[in-house]
């Protein structure tokens, strides 16, 4: 069972990292900081070699259910594509699912960037991308999963916010799409997120080392309050993007970049994609993913589970 309450020591009130700061804080040369930063963070590679495995694997345990991430994101990845696909061949157009299916999937690479700035250490315990080992600015263990995970995750809310929204914007037109989504998006994506990430810490299938603000604890870990909120108003953001649209039916996103003025065909379903898996890159990495790490590289002290 979890319990809401206020960060501990780490962290000032005002959010910066109290140990191992500098004491001249973020003033200095980010020209500077970076080279040095890369070599206390090979430094701390080497000791999370020898001790950040054992340390992580005996605060989180034997992940529970671990199938539920494993396989089961795989299954319905897969599920997901061949729905696409099957819909695409039928209309000759890219449904909606499809185009976030491919964007989000394309965008994982994020993920690992700013668990480095949240300080979140998966459970090694996890099959891990045989491509991508150590690297600066990210955790150290990634999960096989991820991918697929990202894929069906958005694939499947996205969507489906987006309907809903649409619904409400045409019934009630006192309020734009875009403020609609923001008051359905933002609540529902945050309960959610809360939900289930809080359950994951639990589980055992990840941690944070640090934290700032008001935090959900278990014996198994700990659960920031900030990045549910910064995903939920990404989400509230983009799902009013997906929902803004004209009567032939295009995001005007879509009509910004000619969309429209392409003839029907896979030409004009390349360019929707690109447009998709643009939009989602760029957002998503400047709500979430920039803030963390940014946070992290001017405020942050080290950490033997994410270095």
């Amino acid at each position: 069972m979890f319990l809401l309450e206020a960060a501990q020591a780490p962290y000032l009130a005002a959010g910066s990292i109290q140990r191992d700061m500098p004491s001249n804080g973020p003033a200095f040369y980010l020209a500077d900081f970076l080279p040095c930063y890369y070599m206390r963070h090979q430094a701390a590679q080497r000791s999370y070699g020898r001790g950040g495995i054992q340390e992580m694997q005996s605060q989180m345990g034997e992940p529970v259910d671990r199938w539920v991430m494993e396989s089961g994101s795989i299954w319905l990845w897969g599920i997901l594509v061949l729905a696409a696909v099957a819909l695409t061949l039928k209309n000759r157009r890219l449904p909606l699912f499809g185009l976030v299916l491919i964007a989000a999937t394309s965008a994982f690479w994020q993920e690992f960037f700013g668990d480095w700035g949240a300080y979140l250490a998966w459970n090694p315990a996890f099959s891990r991308l045989p491509f991508w080992g150590d690297m600066a600015f990210t955790t150290p263990v990634k999960p096989l999963f991820i991918p697929f995970s990202w894929g069906w995750w958005f694939a499947v809310s996205l969507p489906l916010l987006t309907s809903l929204v649409m619904v409400l914007g045409r019934r009630l037109r006192f309020l734009p799409v875009q403020a609609w989504a923001m008051l359905v998006a933002f609540p529902l994506f945050f309960a959610y997120q809360i939900y289930v990430e809080g359950s994951s810490v639990a589980n055992g299938w990840w941690t944070y080392d640090a934290i700032v603000g008001p935090t959900l604890e278990s014996d198994k870990g700990q659960l920031p309050l900030v990045f549910p909120a910064l995903i939920a108003l990404w989400a509230g953001w983009f799902v009013g993007i997906l929902a803004n649209r004209g009567i032939d039916g295009f995001m005007s996103v879509e009509r910004r970049f000619g969309v429209h003025g392409v003839p029907a065909g896979w030409r004009r379903e390349a360019r929707r994609l690109w447009i998709m898996i643009g939009l989602f890159q760029i957002t998503f990495f400047v709500v979430n993913i920039a803030p963390a790490m940014i946070g992290r590289a001017l405020f942050g002290g080290p950490s033997l589970l994410v270095p």
